[in-house]
C-alpha cells in the first residue's frame, strides 16, 4: 500500500525502486519480531542478574533471600535461549544492537510488581501450561504497555506502529501453540514470509501493469462519485483487492475482500469500510459473471 502510494505520486517511479524499499519493509518487520524475541528472553533471564545482585548485598532481606529465578527456567524461555536457528538470525541481523540493558531492567522491575508474576514465582514447580500463561501476559501486559519500549523500538524502526502489536500477537499465537517436540515453532512463519515476500513484489508488480484495466473494472462501480473525488488510499486498496481478485488464483474470494476492508478501518477515512466493500462487491459480480475469476482449490471463490 505505501509503495502503491508513492508510485501514486510519482508514476515515473521505477518498480524495481519500489520493489527495493518495499524488500526493505519487509526486512524491517522480520528484525523486529527477532527484537521482541529477544527483550522477551532478556528480561526473564534477567531474573538471574536480580538474584545475584540482592544476594551480594551485605545487608540481605527475606525477599533478597527468596528472589525467584523460575521465569528464567521456563520451558518457552529455555527453548527460545537454546535454539540454533533464532542464535544465527539474531547475530545475522546484528539485533543485539538494538537492546538497551537499562529497558530490560526496567521491564523486569515492571514484571516483578505484577501479582501474577508474584503467583507464578510461588508455584515450586510450573506445569507447562503455566508456563505459557506467564509469557502471554508478559507479552501482553508488560511489552505492549511499557512505554520506554515502545518509544525505543519506535526509534529504531519507523514501521514500528503498523507491525509491532501484529508482532507481538504472532509471538503469543506461537506460544499457545507450542509444543517441545517441534523444532521450527516460532520460526516457521520465517519461511512462510519469505513466501509472502515474492507475493508482496509480484502483487505491487501486478497492479502497476494492470493500472488501466484495473481502474476501467473500478470506474464504473463508483455511483455518484469521480475517480478524481474518491481518496486514494481507497484507490489503492481497491486495485489491489481487484488484482488478488483476478490475477492470483490461490487467495480466496473472501479472504481478499475481508482483508481489504478491515485495512480500510484502519487506515482510511470511517465511512471508507463501507464504500471498499460496496464497490469490491460489484465487482467481483461482474468478474464472476464473465468467468473471470479462477481460483485453484476447493472454496476458494465463495
Amino acid at each position: 500500500m505505501q509503495a502503491l502510494y508513492a508510485w501514486e505520486m510519482d508514476h515515473d517511479t521505477p518498480v524495481i525502486k519500489l520493489e527495493g524499499q518495499l524488500k526493505t519493509q519487509i526486512q524491517k518487520s522480520i528484525t523486529l519480531y527477532l527484537t521482541d524475541l529477544s527483550y522477551l528472553i532478556e528480561v526473564c533471564q534477567y531474573s538471574m542478574v536480580d538474584k545475584a545482585k540482592r544476594l551480594a548485598k551485605y545487608i540481605k532481606t527475606e525477599e533478597d533471600q527468596n528472589a525467584s529465578t523460575s521465569i528464567a527456567a521456563n520451558a518457552i524461555i529455555t527453548f527460545l535461549q537454546q535454539d540454533a536457528q533464532l542464535a544465527a538470525s539474531v547475530k545475522k541481523e546484528g539485533v543485539r544492537n538494538y537492546i538497551d540493558e537499562e529497558i530490560v531492567k526496567a521491564l523486569f522491575t515492571d514484571l516483578c510488581s505484577k501479582p501474577k508474576y508474584k503467583e507464578y514465582c510461588a508455584l515450586q514447580k510450573p506445569t507447562f501450561e503455566e508456563d505459557k500463561e506467564i509469557i502471554q501476559f508478559i507479552l501482553r501486559k508488560v511489552f505492549l504497555s511499557n512505554k520506554d519500549l515502545e518509544h525505543h523500538l519506535e526509534e529504531l524502526f519507523i514501521n514500528y506502529d503498523d507491525d509491532n502489536a501484529l508482532l507481538l500477537h504472532i509471538i503469543g499465537k506461537y506460544v499457545d501453540s507450542f509444543d517441545v517436540e517441534k523444532k521450527d515453532t516460532f520460526f516457521q512463519s520465517m519461511d512462510v514470509w519469505e513466501e509472502e515476500k515474492k507475493f508482496a513484489m509480484d502483487l505491487l508488480a501486478k497492479t502497476i501493469q494492470q493500472n488501466d484495466e484495473l481502474i476501467a473494472l473500478i470506474q464504473p462501480k463508483l455511483k455518484n462519485w469521480e475517480m478524481d473525488r474518491v481518496a486514494i488510499l481507497d484507490l489503492i486498496l481497491l486495485k489491489l483487492a481487484v488484482c488478488e481478485l483476478k490475477y492470483f488464483p490461490t487467495i480466496p474470494v473472501k479472504v481478499s475482500i475481508n482483508e481489504y476492508i478491515d485495512i480500510s478501518k484502519l487506515y482510511s477515512t470511517p465511512k471508507s469500510k463501507d464504500f471498499v466493500n460496496g464497490v469490491l462487491d460489484k465487482v467481483k459480480n461482474e468478474l464472476l459473471e464473465k468467468g473471470e475469476i479462477k481460483k485453484f482449490g476447493r472454496g476458494l471463490v465463495e
